[in-house]
């Protein structure tokens, strides 16, 4: 039987979002839906700031909703009612939530299937406690509570975060629906790489678990240690305290642009990700299907999905990035292209959306 299903993206916009990768993830799967042999009736839940695949199948009907664009309240009121009034509007069987949060006010009025990306704001808890705005934190843990309640099935990105969910729900004494590790998705490459230049490109946020100012830290000694000549190109925003190094091979961006930040990505030499927690991590393998040589945090999402590429160091041990940068330095082409053809075969759009679609077919 076809899959007849309401998708909501309203709520999601590219200058807003405190995660691109989400937002990302959330069209890939869209457009992975919107194709697939599968999918007889889809009802897409958009906002006229985010622009979808074109042309639209027939089968596609999309719904215009710009509440969830009015400022907090409206997000509020859209994330807590607006999305099931517009969902039981909709008329399909099942509603999915690709950013995983359910209202913690109503019961959803149709099937709900629900996209968790990780479980960080309960490691906020614990970890950064000062960190994540109380109000937040207490609204992230009901709605996710909620979903673990109201969803008659999840989909993680993998097995550490389904993990993660399981322990979740039991130390809660919610009850556990099915989970299933969908993954995510990656599009089909180049069929070759472009020619690299001396840089390096470097991601930063805010957030005390991206370790933003250890990065800078470990890449500025690492710079003066071996007299880098090259550029470093730091993207994102930054701790307000951090001050960056006053080198001219530092180059400071806020957020990017998706294709500027692509270009930037595939001029680049090396990829440099810290992180003391992810649900995936999608960063390193894009940087592997462009041909970048990515270094990153070795932690257990990434031990997961990048499965032996790249070149992994431990947090907080400069000897350890310093082997990490080495290495990556003298990986050869015949490598990179090795590592796109496996990470490709494990992450591809196609492998993820089946795994949604025979699991809400079933």
């Amino acid at each position: 039987m076809p899959l007849a299903l309401t998708y909501a993206l309203a709520d999601q916009h590219f200058e807003r979002t405190k995660s691109v990768g989400i937002l990302n993830l959330s069209r890939g799967l869209l457009r992975g839906l919107m194709l697939h042999p599968a999918t007889g009736r889809l009802t897409v839940l958009a906002n006229p700031s985010l622009p979808l695949p074109s042309p639209l199948p027939p089968t596609v009907e999309v719904r215009q909703h710009r509440l969830p664009l009015r400022g907090r309240l409206g997000r509020l009121i859209w994330d807590q009612w607006g999305v099931y009034t517009a969902a039981k509007a909709a008329g399909q069987p099942w509603l999915l939530l690709p950013k995983g949060f359910a209202s913690f006010l109503r019961t959803c009025p149709v099937q709900l299937a629900a996209y968790v990306h990780d479980t960080i704001p309960l490691f906020y808890r614990e970890r950064y406690p000062q960190a994540f705005p109380r109000g937040e934190a207490w609204y992230f843990t009901r709605c996710l509570h909620a979903t673990l309640r109201q969803a008659k099935i999840i989909f993680t990105n993998t097995e550490f975060t389904r993990q993660c969910l399981l322990q979740t729900a039991q130390s809660v004494g919610l009850p556990i629906p099915p989970v299933v590790v969908a993954g995510i998705g990656f599009d089909e490459p180049p069929a070759r790489f472009a020619s690299p230049e001396n840089r390096i490109l470097c991601l930063a946020s805010p957030w005390p678990h991206k370790l933003t100012t250890q990065a800078v830290d470990f890449l500025e000694r690492w710079r003066q240690q071996e007299d880098f000549r090259g550029t470093i190109e730091l993207v994102g925003r930054t701790p307000r305290h951090l001050a960056l190094p006053s080198s001219p091979v530092w180059h400071a961006h806020d957020r990017l642009p998706e294709p500027v930040f692509r270009d930037l990505l595939t001029r680049s030499r090396i990829l440099v990700y810290f992180s003391e927690i992810e649900g995936f991590g999608m960063p390193p393998v894009e940087a592997v299907l462009a041909g970048v040589v990515p270094v990153y945090s070795d932690i257990p999402a990434h031990k997961e999905v990048m499965d032996h590429t790249g070149c992994p160091f431990a947090n907080g041990d400069y000897p350890a990035f310093v082997r990490a940068m080495e290495t990556a330095f003298a990986v050869t082409p015949e490598q990179r292209a090795e590592w796109r053809t496996h990470l490709l075969a494990r992450h591809h759009w196609n492998a993820v959306t089946n795994r949604v679609i025979n699991a809400l077919v079933c």
